[in-house]
């Protein structure tokens, strides 16, 4: 059974641009401790406020990653002029230079018993996307749960089905143990390394040290290798219930 589903394709615009990285901003929030909760994206934000916000990686390795998310090929230099100096750059120019390449999926309406059904054309453009993501998409009708799929293919989740409509999907819910339980450690480690400098235990601080590097060790092990215990998106349960929400343009 044929499962692309094309897309019409619409030149971005920087608003669209902007609203996608105030998404991915308020998505990452829930799940990285890095993220900084407090702030709020706009074009007259700086590009060092982005990045200390998002706990985003120098420029030239953002510009290689967004050339990619985009599907871009901006070159290093007009990623640069944009990007630095990050304390006087603002993301307006950030967004400007990624409207001015990048395209914008929109939503086909779908015939539906001789009608234009766009929930239908929703439907159908999310599984078109996680096949292209290497999902086994016969297997998935609107009755079909999300959990099996949300938990193998975040990434589609976050990235392209967040991005048909930004800030549609309800704030995500990442259950990770292993990753948890390396964070916290991490923090104890931490906690064994000062007490034994402060009481001047040197074994107590090599402990710290040594358990802090293993526990960080754990945590990037965890976050690129294993799979979530569960990723939930509010109360959203099945793909019938995703496509309506996209075509909403707001959670539930």
């Amino acid at each position: 059974m044929e499962v692309h589903y094309p897309t019409i394709d619409e030149p971005a615009t920087p608003e669209y641009v902007l609203a996608v990285l105030r998404d991915m901003h308020r998505q990452q929030c829930q799940f990285d401790p890095e993220a900084d909760s407090s702030a709020v994206l706009s074009m007259d934000t700086t590009v060092e406020e982005w990045r200390d916000a998002c706990g985003l990686v120098r420029w030239r390795q953002l510009a290689h990653a967004y050339n990619e998310m985009w599907q871009l090929n901006c070159s290093d230099a007009e990623w640069r002029q944009v990007l630095e100096p990050a304390h006087r750059k603002r993301l307006a120019g950030v967004c400007a230079l990624i409207a001015g390449r990048a395209i914008r999926r929109v939503i086909r309406p779908s015939q539906l018993l001789g009608n234009s059904c766009l929930s239908a054309g929703a439907f159908l453009t999310i599984r078109s996307i996680l096949n292209d993501a290497g999902a086994p998409a016969n297997e998935i009708a609107p009755s079909t749960p999300l959990a099996p799929y949300t938990r193998s293919y975040v990434e589609a989740f976050l990235g392209p089905i967040s991005r048909l409509a930004p800030g549609a999907l309800p704030l995500v819910r990442i259950r990770a143990p292993v990753y948890d339980t390396a964070m916290l450690g991490a923090g104890l480690a931490l906690i064994c390394s000062m007490v034994g400098a402060i009481i001047g235990s040197p074994v107590l601080a090599i402990f710290g040290v040594v358990l802090f590097a293993f526990c960080y060790g754990l945590t990037w092990f965890a976050a690129r290798s294993l799979r979530p215990a569960s990723v939930e998106f509010g109360e959203l349960r099945t793909f019938r219930d995703l496509a309506i929400v996209i075509v909403d343009g707001k959670s539930t």
